[in-house]
């Protein structure tokens, strides 16, 4: 038996009940079905029963008799949440490396009855029901056997709904696995489900839709199947009508928020995100963060130091009187630069970069892409988190040098139209060679550049990961990084000053 619990009773962290003592089988070469009505908390109940630990933490009520699990389980969200960067070898062989299985790609792509030659194609590129079946490739090649389907069917047509049932069928035969399945699809359900479970909200019970079920209606005569179909559709809809008529359910609950809940499994996994069994598919995501973080606005980033390296002195000496510019210049120097050059840099940066990193990760989330990792054994911290963390912490200290190379290139243009000898050094005596009485503004201006580069990671990773819906969601969590991210940066600066002026006030004679 792959599954084994007794007695499962699940309450919403109000205390509202869910599900109350209530048994469930599965055994190996069988698939299952669960129906309800939306929002009567089927998917809660997937979680009590695979991760009870984690709905706890969140505040709900999970607590069973008995619960047995012999396979881990494998998560196949809707419309088989393929990871977009890779193309389809890719993502198996990422499923394969969770699995710490040899990496051939061609027995499982057979398995499901596919053409070779789609394993260089890109995943955007598949229709419906090919991507469905790379899902289920990517989740047999991680060698589960305990699979867990959300609508599977979702975007098929009735052919594809169809042939999505034998191809369940034959792998749970094949490969001796479980599977549960998710589904509102009747045609799905009736053609490739041994059991057929409805979660009664108003019962608060998860029982047989029809405790006479024969099995699996693909296998019967097309006659027998069409009139199967008949019974469990009208079976369904009488129950759904029952539930609709017994009023809201108030099954809904909102989860918590754990703001930085991402920050500490990302910062704890930096250096476990590059173990070898997971070396390759770690540096593929870096890649990604660095090009989205780093390679794509650094010319933008440039042109903005420039103009701020050109601007900032103009206007200084315009709004200047009785000195020459030239003189006014000397004096000034680079320190502008080192005053300037944080907290710009890092504004633009989070604004630019880190929306754009958020939103990656905020839509991997949202298409389930991020339980799909879990499903096939890949840790989200190791592969994800970790990796995208890193390369912002990368992409914003290398941004930040051009930032200032970028505004001291500027100063140049403008330090040499006024006649100031020697423009480049004057400028860059404060960050190369300063003078021991301006130590403190170039230690100050390092340990910000610091402090930005990890702020503006953590909260990018933290908010792009959090829990998603819908699509607003992600745009939510990157208006909130920015939002969060500048009050960090001000807040910053605001006490560095303070502790700036401090230390000068207790140097002075």
């Amino acid at each position: 038996m792959l599954l084994h619990v007794e007695k499962l009773h699940v309450a919403l962290p109000g205390g509202a009940p869910v599900l109350e003592d209530t048994d469930l089988d599965l055994a190996e070469g069988e698939i299952v079905a669960i129906l309800g009505p939306s929002g009567a908390g089927k998917t809660t109940v997937l979680r009590a029963l695979f991760a009870p630990e984690e709905l706890r933490r969140k505040g709900y009520g999970v607590r069973y008799a008995a619960r047995t699990l012999e396979a881990e389980p494998a998560f196949v969200p809707q419309r088989g949440a393929l990871f977009d960067h890779l193309d389809v070898r890719g993502n198996i062989e990422l499923a394969q490396a969770g699995g710490r299985l040899a990496r051939d790609v061609a027995p499982w792509l057979t398995a499901v009855e596919l053409d070779q030659a789609l394993a260089g194609r890109h995943v955007a590129a598949l229709a419906g029901g090919q991507a469905q079946r790379v899902a289920v490739a990517r989740t047999l090649a991680a060698g589960r056997r305990l699979l867990v389907l959300d609508e599977p069917s979702v975007g098929l047509d009735p052919a594809g709904v169809r042939s999505l049932a034998r191809l369940l069928l034959k792998q749970a035969e094949e490969q001796r696995c479980g599977m549960l399945v998710i589904t509102h699809d009747v045609a799905l359900a009736a053609g490739a489900c041994h059991k057929l479970l409805f979660l009664d909200p108003v019962t608060r019970k998860l029982a047989p839709l029809l405790p006479g079920w024969k099995g699996p209606a693909e296998r019967a005569s097309p006659e027998a199947r069409q009139a199967a179909l008949a019974l469990v559709e009208h079976e369904l809809e009488r129950r759904l009508v029952a539930a609709r008529r017994a009023g809201p359910t108030g099954r809904h609950a909102r989860e918590p928020g754990q703001l930085f809940a991402a920050l500490r499994t990302a910062g704890a996994a930096v250096l476990d995100a590059f173990r070898p069994h997971l070396f390759r598919e770690s540096l593929t995501v870096l890649r990604l963060a660095l090009w989205q973080g780093l390679l794509k606005p650094l010319a933008f980033y440039c042109t903005v130091a420039l103009l701020l390296g050109i601007t900032v002195p103009y206007v200084v000496v315009h709004l200047s009187a009785g000195l020459k510019p030239a003189m006014l210049l000397r004096l000034t120097g680079g320190s502008y630069i080192l005053s300037l050059a944080p907290p710009i840099s890092a504004i633009v940066f989070a604004a630019t970069s880190g929306s754009a990193i958020n939103a990656w990760i905020g839509g991997q989330v949202l298409r389930g892409q991020v339980v799909a990792l879990e499903g096939i054994g890949v840790s989200p911290a190791r592969y994800l988190l970790s990796p995208s963390w890193l390369g912002l912490v990368m992409a914003y200290l290398v941004s930040a040098a051009a930032f200032v190379a970028s505004m001291t290139i500027g100063g140049f243009v403008l330090f040499r139209r006024y006649g100031v000898p020697d423009p480049l050094t004057t400028l860059t005596s404060d960050f190369l060679d300063p003078a021991p009485e301006r130590w403190p503004y170039l230690v100050r201006a390092l340990w910000l550049f610091g402090c930005y580069a990890l702020a503006i990671a953590s909260i990018v990773v933290s908010r792009g990961s959090s829990h998603k819906d819908r699509a607003e969601h992600v745009t939510n969590a990157m208006t909130s990084s920015v939002m969060r991210a500048t009050l960090f940066i001000v807040a910053m600066e605001l006490a560095s000053i303070a502790v700036l002026f401090a230390l000068t006030e207790q140097a002075a004679p």
